[in-house]
């Protein structure tokens, strides 16, 4: 059942080729605008022990990553219960969490096949980028996958806090703000000092982008990756246990009218 709603996500997305031509052109301006500030920074000699290689590889994979972090659930979340669409919701024989996360999966796909391999390709054809090893690429999927189920619960968790707040906009914004400043996905939390860069590894939105893509660039020993993985995974258990909290309260208290 997930099978076929990814595959219906992704097929329904095929059906705006404009939309994703001038979403790859986006894109890909983007990545090159931000590999020319961190270019022009290097020559000033503003960044020490750092290679233009380094700082290229880390925009475009960050840019991928960040592909496939994209979500929609606490804006359609906070829609359907304005609208009262939730109930559909309620009844449906799916899981309504893994309903949406599936869905999302789909659309992320289709952007990251389409338009992060394309930006990926022309990237590592301009730049020469280096691709690490069997091993390192194996566990960077792994944290990869970690990284995407922490920040859908994320998402998840802050979209079910609706039914209390009424409305999800400013939780959303909350949110998104604290993952771009605390993430590390445009700027790299080792230009960070060490005190904010120690606050950012108490919270788990490091482990959704930076930690995955420093594993690519060979910046986690490999004597770390257990470590590493553990944390995810714990965090991945937290916001779970979370989550079910929350959908526990609300089935016990919501109250659909209507017919």
């Amino acid at each position: 059942m997930y099978w076929v709603l990814m595959k219906c996500c992704f097929r329904q997305q095929i059906q705006y080729k404009w939309n994703l031509l001038f979403q790859i052109i986006g894109d890909w301006l983007a990545v090159y605008i931000k590999i020319c500030i961190w270019q022009a920074i290097l020559n000033a000699g503003g960044i020490k022990n750092i290679s233009f290689q380094t700082m290229v590889s880390y925009s475009v994979i960050a840019a991928m990553v960040n592909g496939l972090l994209r979500s929609r659930i606490a804006e359609e979340l906070a829609d359907r219960f304005r609208t009262g669409m939730i109930a559909i919701d309620f009844i449906r024989p799916i899981s309504l969490k893994w309903y949406y996360f599936f869905g999302q999966l789909g659309e992320n796909l289709y952007h990251v096949l389409f338009e992060g391999i394309f930006i990926a390709a022309v990237s590592f054809f301009l730049w020469k980028l280096p691709v690490p090893g069997p091993g390192t690429v194996l566990i960077f999927f792994i944290s990869l996958t970690l990284g995407i189920l922490i920040m859908f619960s994320i998402q998840y968790t802050i979209g079910l806090l609706v039914f209390w707040m009424k409305d999800g906009t400013y939780t959303r914004m909350t949110a998104d703000a604290l993952f771009l400043l605390f993430s590390g996905i445009d700027i790299p939390l080792w230009f960070y000092p060490d005190w904010l860069k120690s606050f950012c590894d108490v919270l788990p939105f490091s482990y959704v982008a930076y930690k995955p893509v420093a594993i690519w660039l060979g910046m986690e020993e490999a004597d770390q990756w257990q470590k590493l993985l553990l944390i995810q995974f714990t965090w991945m258990l937290i916001l779970f246990m979370a989550e079910r909290m929350i959908w526990k309260r609300i089935q016990s208290s919501i109250e659909i009218q209507g017919g």
